[in-house]
C-alpha cells in the first residue's frame, strides 16, 4: 500500500471516529439516564465541512471562467484585428470575423466592439437571444454593464509586457436579469506577430456574453455536485446554507449561489437518538447500526470532495490536469534533473473551429489530448493550458532526446483526426526549455521561456520545434 493510500485510510478512520464517537457516547447517557449532546464538536465538523465545499466551489467557478476567456483568444490575439478594428475601422470584415465568427463557432451570443476611447462601434446579438430578458435591453446596456470589467482591461493594458506572443488580458463577471444569467467579458485585442500595432497606446476591446444554459440554479448546482443550489440576493440566504457570490445585478444587490451545507455529524446524531432511545437494551446492536450509517456518510463526503477537487484541477473537456497543477508539479519534478518543458500549440485549429463549428472542436482537443498522453512517457505530466494550447513536463530527459520526442509527437499529432463532421488534418508548434541543475528557475520562468520559443517556431513556419536552454535565460539576464 503506497503512503497515500495510508494517509487516505488513517483519514478515514479518524473522520469515522469523529462522527461515530458522538452516537456512542449519547447511547451510554440514555442508558446512564444522563441527556447531553456533544454539540460543539458536531457543529465544528459540520463548518469545517462547509468550509472545504465553499472553497472547492469557488475554484471550480474561477476555472471555468478562465476556460472560456482563454478561448476568447482566438479572436483577440490577432495582427489583422488590430488592422481592420484600430488602424482603419471596416465594418464588413468585423461583422464577418468577430461577430457572426464567434457567435457561429462558439458558445458567444453577444459581441461588441469599443473603439481605443471605449465608444461603441460595432454590436452583434444572436437571433435567438434578441427577445430574452438580458439581452433586451439592447447593446448600450450591455456594454454599461461592463464598464467596470473595462476599467480594468485599461489598468492592466496600461502595465509592462514582455515580449512575444501576449498573454491575454481579460475579465468576467455573471450578470443575472430576470433570472436571465449571463457570463459577461471585456476582452483586449492584442497583436500577435506585430504586423499590426494599435494607433495610440489604447486598443480596441471586445465585449461578449455567454449565457448560462438552462436555469442558473440547475446550471451549477449540477455542475459542481450540490444540494438544493438556487441563487437569490444575499440577504435573503439564511445563515444554515453555504454559499459562494457569483454576480451583482444592475442595482447593485449582491447575488449569491447558495446550497443545503453538509453536515454529516447533526445527521448522524438526528438518526441515531430515536435509536439510542428505544433500543436501549441493546447497546451492541445500536452500536453497530450507527457504524454502518456512519460508513456510508463518510464514503458520500470523501467521494464528493474527490469529485470535486478533481473537477479543480483538471480540464472539463479533455480530463487532463489544468493550469492550476502546473507549479506544483513542477515542483514536484524538480529534483529530477535534467527535466524539459515544453509548450504546444495546435496549427490549424481556428479553421477547423470555423468550417465545423465549435463542437467539432471540442472533439478534436478530445482527440489530441488521447494522442498526447499515448505518446508521452509514463512519467510525463501533460496538461491543457486553454484553447488550443497544451504543456507537458518531462523529466529524466536531456535536451536533445526532448526535441527528439516533440518532433515524434509533432508527426503523432498531424495524422488525420476522424471526426463526427468528417475527417481532418491539424499540425502543432513545440517550443522547449531545458530546466538545469542548481539553477535555481522558477516555473514561470521555465514556462515563459518555453512559450518564447513557441513563438519563435510559430514565428517561422507551422509544426517546428523551437528549443531554449537555460544559458538563453542567462544571456538574455546580462
Amino acid at each position: 500500500m503506497s503512503t497515500k493510500d495510508q494517509d487516505v485510510k488513517v483519514t478515514t478512520r479518524f473522520t469515522h471516529l469523529k462522527l461515530v464517537g458522538p452516537a456512542l457516547i449519547l447511547t451510554a447517557i440514555v442508558i446512564a439516564g444522563l441527556a447531553a449532546i456533544p454539540s460543539f464538536g458536531v457543529a465544528r465538523l459540520d463548518a469545517e465541512s462547509r468550509q472545504r465545499q465553499e472553497t472547492l466551489v469557488k475554484r471550480n467557478i474561477a476555472v471555468w471562467t478562465s476556460d472560456l476567456e482563454f478561448a476568447l483568444t482566438a479572436w483577440t490575439i490577432w495582427d489583422e484585428s488590430i488592422a481592420k478594428l484600430d488602424n482603419t475601422f471596416d465594418f464588413e470584415w468585423a461583422d464577418r470575423n468577430i461577430g457572426q465568427s464567434l457567435i457561429g463557432t462558439s458558445r458567444t451570443r453577444f459581441a461588441a466592439i469599443l473603439n481605443h476611447d471605449d465608444t461603441l462601434i460595432y454590436s452583434r446579438t444572436a437571433d435567438e437571444m434578441k427577445d430574452r430578458a438580458f439581452f433586451v435591453r439592447g447593446p448600450e446596456i450591455i456594454v454599461g454593464d461592463a464598464r467596470t470589467l473595462v476599467e480594468r482591461v485599461r489598468s492592466e493594458e496600461a502595465k509592462p509586457r514582455p515580449e512575444g506572443i501576449p498573454n491575454p488580458i481579460a475579465f468576467s463577471k455573471v450578470e443575472v436579469v430576470n433570472n436571465d444569467a449571463v457570463l459577461l467579458t471585456a476582452s483586449l485585442f492584442q497583436s500577435d506577430f506585430k504586423t499590426s500595432v494599435p494607433r495610440g497606446n489604447r486598443a480596441p476591446i471586445l465585449v461578449s456574453a455567454v449565457p448560462i444554459a438552462g436555469s442558473l440554479p440547475e446550471f451549477l448546482g449540477n455542475r459542481f455536485v450540490l444540494d438544493d443550489a438556487s441563487v437569490g440576493p444575499l440577504k435573503t440566504v439564511g445563515a444554515d446554507r453555504a454559499r459562494v457570490e457569483i454576480a451583482t445585478r444592475p442595482d447593485g444587490e449582491t447575488e449569491v449561489l447558495s446550497w443545503r451545507s453538509p453536515t454529516p455529524a447533526k445527521d448522524l446524531l438526528r438518526q441515531s437518538l430515536p435509536l439510542a432511545v428505544v433500543v436501549t437494551v441493546v447497546l451492541v446492536f445500536g452500536g453497530l447500526f450507527s457504524l454502518r450509517l456512519s460508513r456510508k456518510a463518510i464514503s458520500s463526503i470523501l467521494e464528493s470532495e474527490k469529485q470535486m477537487r478533481h473537477a479543480a484541477t483538471h480540464d472539463f473537456l479533455t480530463g487532463l490536469a489544468n493550469r492550476s497543477l502546473l507549479a506544483p508539479e513542477f515542483a514536484r519534478l524538480s529534483s529530477a534533473r535534467p527535466m524539459t518543458v515544453v509548450c504546444i500549440d495546435l496549427d490549424g485549429f481556428k479553421s477547423v473551429n470555423d468550417r465545423h463549428g465549435h463542437a467539432a472542436g471540442d472533439e478534436l482537443l478530445q482527440q489530441v489530448a488521447t494522442r498526447l498522453q499515448g505518446g508521452c512517457k509514463e512519467d510525463d505530466v501533460v496538461f491543457r493550458l486553454g484553447g488550443d494550447e497544451f504543456a507537458v513536463l518531462m523529466p529524466h530527459i536531456s535536451l536533445a532526446d526532448a526535441e527528439w520526442h516533440c518532433r515524434r509527437l509533432s508527426s503523432i499529432l498531424s495524422q488525420p483526426y476522424l471526426l463526427s463532421a468528417g475527417k481532418v488534418v491539424i499540425g502543432a508548434s513545440f517550443g522547449i526549455a531545458d530546466v538545469t541543475s542548481g539553477g535555481g528557475e522558477t516555473c514561470e520562468e521555465a514556462l515563459r521561456r518555453a512559450d518564447q520559443a513557441l513563438y519563435q517556431a510559430k514565428g517561422t513556419g507551422r509544426g517546428n520545434v523551437v528549443s531554449s536552454t537555460a544559458n538563453d535565460l542567462a544571456l538574455a539576464v546580462g
